[in-house]
């Protein structure tokens, strides 16, 4: 288990991939809500670049829904509710495509039933079928390994990604090109297919994401200087993508702690 936090009686944990699905997969997680509460609890869920498999149970008494969520550009607030039980897949950018035929940018920013992707039913009816948090990790990775096609792995957008990884965002489309000896066309193509946004766009969630993690674990932190250190132009342009893509300003993150990190 890598990380493990609880904000009242809600509970997240991630769990690693095994070294094969490393690659691939970011992570495991998983969201418990154990409190009693009426009203739903509004979660915000930021951009991260990532597609999630997630099945999600937001009633002791329901069944677990099975869906898929594309690469995101806007945030979504969930409801979480008493008792509700998540547990999901988080593919890391560009994995997706190892297991399932679906387009990435056919899915962006939707949220589409598992079934969509002719997976069959029975897996979201295993994950429910077991109470024991690690041998639904191991069930879902059992699934992974079976579906993985390791020989479309491009090993030229994987060093564009960890460029991109290295500098938060800000680096220039030129050079990603140059990587890879791609033209900027083609450069384009590539990521929609794959990762499901274009590098621009991913280049600007990455760099939103470096600037959410200190604000969310340096709170009093002058916004000035968290806006120029992420590689903003100016505060002004800051609260705009930070806008976009939290769907409120930065000083809503003092407000809004996380029962999870960044």
């Amino acid at each position: 288990m890598d990380n493990v936090a609880r904000a009242d009686a809600v509970r997240f944990c991630r769990y690693s991939p095994s070294s094969r699905l490393s690659p691939f997969v970011r992570n495991f997680w998983t969201v418990r809500c154990d409190g009693e509460w009426v009203a739903p609890r509004p979660h915000r869920v930021v951009p991260d670049g990532c597609i999630d498999l997630v099945f999600a149970r937001r009633r002791p008494t329901a069944d677990y829904q099975a869906f898929i969520v594309g690469t995101m550009t806007r945030p979504i607030i969930e409801p979480l509710t008493s008792h509700a039980d998540y547990i999901a897949v988080r593919f890391a950018p560009g994995g997706f495509r190892h297991f399932f035929d679906a387009p990435p940018s056919e899915l962006t920013d939707q949220i589409l039933p598992l079934d969509s992707l002719s997976v069959p039913s029975s897996l979201a009816e295993q994950v429910a079928g077991c109470d024991d948090i690690r041998v639904r990790v191991s069930i879902l990775e059992s699934q992974l390994n079976r579906r993985l096609r390791p020989e479309v792995e491009d090993s030229a957008l994987t060093r564009i990604l960890e460029t991109i990884a290295g500098c938060r965002g800000n680096v220039a489309m030129e050079q990603l090109g140059r990587i890879a000896s791609w033209s900027p066309r083609h450069l384009r193509r590539m990521f929609r297919d794959r990762v499901g946004v274009g590098p621009k766009t991913f280049c600007r969630i990455a760099r939103f994401l470096s600037a959410l993690r200190v604000l969310r674990h340096s709170p009093r932190s002058n916004l000035l200087d968290v806006a120029l250190d992420a590689g903003y132009y100016d505060q002004a342009h800051f609260i705009h993508e930070f806008c976009d893509f939290y769907g409120s300003s930065p000083s809503a993150v003092v407000r809004e702690p996380p029962f999870y990190p960044t």
